[in-house]
C-alpha cells in the first residue's frame, strides 16, 4: 500500500540558531579534512587562508541542504516535496537526486568561486589541471563526484540526526550565543580574506607547516 506524505514543513525561525551551530561544526570539519588531504597529498598543513580553523563555505552548505534537499528518502525543494506518494520508485529517485544535486553544486560552485575570485582579486585558489577528468583549473569530474558522495553520506546519516540532537540537547539560548559570537567571528574572518585579497593581491597565509 502506498504511503501518502505531507508537505515538509520548514520551521526556519526555530531551526536557525541550531543550523548556525551545525554550520560552525561543519566549517571546522571542512578545515580539518582539507588539511588531512593536503597532508596526504603534499605533506603540508596550513591555515587555509583563515585566522580561525573554520572554512565558512562548508558551513553555508548546511543551509543549502536544509532548503534544497530535505530528507534523502523524501526530497523537498524549499519545503515542497517532489513526490506526492512514497513508493519504492520515489525512494530510489529521491536518494539518487540527493546524490546528483550536490555533485552539480560542487561542480558549478567550484567553477564559479574559482573564476570569480581570480577575476576579482587576481588570486588562483587551487589548480586541478594535473588531475584526471578536470574540466577547467577550478573544477573536474572527480572532485564533483567525490564531493557529491561525501555530501550524500553526511545528509543521509548525519544531517537530520545531528539537527534533532542539537534541538533536544542544546538550549536555544546557547545556540543563539554561539551563532552571535563564533558564527559572526567566522563571517568576519572570511570578509577579511576578501579585503586582504583586494589590498594585497592574495589571501592571507598566517602559518604553514611542512611535515614531509
Amino acid at each position: 500500500m502506498k504511503e501518502t506524505t505531507r508537505k515538509h514543513p520548514l520551521n526556519f525561525k526555530e531551526d536557525f540558531p541550531y543550523l548556525c551551530v551545525m554550520g560552525i561544526a561543519v566549517a571546522g570539519l571542512g578545515w580539518v579534512i582539507e588539511n588531512v588531504l593536503r597532508l596526504i597529498a603534499v605533506g603540508v598543513i596550513d591555515c587555509r587562508y583563515h585566522l580561525l580553523p573554520f572554512i565558512s563555505p562548508y558551513g553555508l552548505a548546511v543551509f543549502a541542504v536544509y532548503f534544497l534537499i530535505g530528507e534523502p528518502d523524501d526530497i523537498a525543494l524549499f519545503g515542497k516535496k517532489l513526490f506526492k506518494e512514497k513508493t519504492k520508485r520515489s525512494l530510489l529517485l529521491s536518494n539518487l537526486f540527493c546524490f546528483i544535486l550536490p555533485c552539480f553544486i560542487v561542480f558549478f560552485g567550484e567553477m564559479l568561486v574559482g573564476h570569480v575570485w581570480e577575476w576579482c582579486f587576481g588570486v588562483e585558489l587551487w589548480d586541478y589541471n594535473n588531475q584526471p577528468l578536470h574540466i577547467t583549473q577550478y573544477t573536474g569530474i572527480l572532485p564533483a563526484v567525490g564531493g557529491g558522495a561525501a555530501c550524500y553520506l553526511v545528509i543521509r546519516f548525519m544531517f537530520y540526526p545531528f539537527l534533532r540532537f542539537l534541538k533536544h540537547k542544546l538550549p536555544k539560548k546557547v545556540a543563539v550565543w554561539l551563532a552571535c559570537t563564533l558564527g559572526v567571528a567566522i563571517i568576519l574572518d572570511t570578509a577579511f580574506i576578501s579585503v586582504h585579497s583586494v589590498l594585497f593581491g592574495g589571501a592571507p597565509m598566517y602559518w604553514s607547516v611542512k611535515l614531509k
